[in-house]
């Protein structure tokens, strides 16, 4: 299966100088203006010639800029910027995990432990920020709900050409974010109503995201309880999508368990999740998916995880997205 249009960014987003050159751009205006085609006021003012060599030099390198004296995009970069929305996300959590990359990748190798402790990721998906839907709690989560939301926004389309709901008709997404995969799914399937479960910062700010969508009023949140509080309703199709790896064995395992006890009869679970492991490096602009490379399972850790919580049947299939994809379909 070929990868997916969308990740053609990536190859805008393929080095640390590359990435920050086009950061930049977008901030200072310029591909704003080059799309308009107003290439003799491209640079502000403020830039000079020294700085103007500089960022000019490093976008054409990198391929955002046409080859030659002129000033204009590339074809390719033009096509990318189709996706324009997922460009931005993903060089923002760059210049956020950037640092942790540079200034941590011995403690990411060699002390797991200290990473995590010190790394600008962590702090920003700490899940004790998205228990209190405080205004300062609000701005913080959104940061990384945008990033999540836009992965999502092109990783659903092609997740449920394999992920079939058409038979489903309540759809319970857990760890459903801000409802982006649950508004798609209910795109698709007009017969089908959806609840997504998160933690309550990460509803209140799905609520907003939904409220503008055409299935808004098929999709409902609920605000996460404690890890033991049984899943709500008695939705025929779980899904876990992008969810379990951030959870140990034991905690997927009690995930799983309370997925099953709340099936409908018949229903069925999915698990979408990047598969494990990261070999041969990776580009720059995968580092913000990267970094969790240690917490990736493999089709065999499913299968055992889904065998203890007393699962059956299980079909296992793969997808090329950013990185190769599971979608993991189970039923009792």
């Amino acid at each position: 299966m070929p990868h997916p249009d969308y990740v053609r960014v990536d190859a805008f987003l393929a080095d640390a100088i590359g990435a920050r050159a086009l950061a930049t751009a977008f901030e200072l205006g310029i591909i704003d203006r080059l799309v308009a085609s107003d290439a003799a006021q491209a640079l502000p003012g403020r830039v000079d010639a020294a700085g103007a060599a500089l960022l000019l030099g490093a976008l054409r390198a990198s391929g955002v800029l046409a080859p030659g004296a002129d000033l204009r995009l590339s074809a390719s970069f033009c096509e990318a910027l189709r996706y324009r929305d997922l460009l931005e996300a993903k060089l923002a959590m760059l210049d956020l995990v950037g640092p942790d990359f540079l200034e941590l990748f011995t403690a990411l190798i060699v002390d797991p432990a200290r990473f995590q402790r010190s790394a600008r990721l962590f702090e920003l998906f700490s899940y004790d920020r998205a228990r209190d839907p405080t205004p300062e709690n609000l701005a913080h989560v959104s940061r990384w709900v945008r990033f999540t939301s836009a992965l999502t926004r092109h990783e659903a389309p092609v997740l449920l050409d394999v992920a079939d709901l058409s038979a489903c008709q309540h759809l319970l997404d857990v760890g459903g974010n801000s409802g982006e995969f649950a508004a798609q799914a209910c795109d698709r399937h007009p017969g089908l109503r959806a609840t997504v479960l998160d933690l309550p910062v990460v509803c209140h700010l799905g609520e907003r995201h939904v409220a503008r969508l055409t299935s808004a009023a098929r999709i409902g949140f609920v605000p996460a309880g404690e890890s033991d509080t049984p899943f709500p309703g008695a939705p025929d199709a779980i899904v876990f999508k992008s969810m379990l790896h951030d959870w140990p064995d034991a905690q997927a395992l009690g995930f799983l368990h309370r997925a099953r006890a709340a099936l409908a009869p018949g229903g069925r679970v999915w698990i979408l999740e990047r598969a494990a492991p990261v070999e041969g490096g990776f580009a720059w602009g995968a580092l913000p998916v990267a970094l969790f490379f240690r917490s990736y399972r493999r089709a065999g850790d499913y299968r055992a995880l889904l065998d203890a919580a007393g699962f059956g049947t299980m079909r296992f299939s793969q997808v090329e997205l950013d990185m190769p994809f599971h979608v993991i379909e189970a039923g009792a």
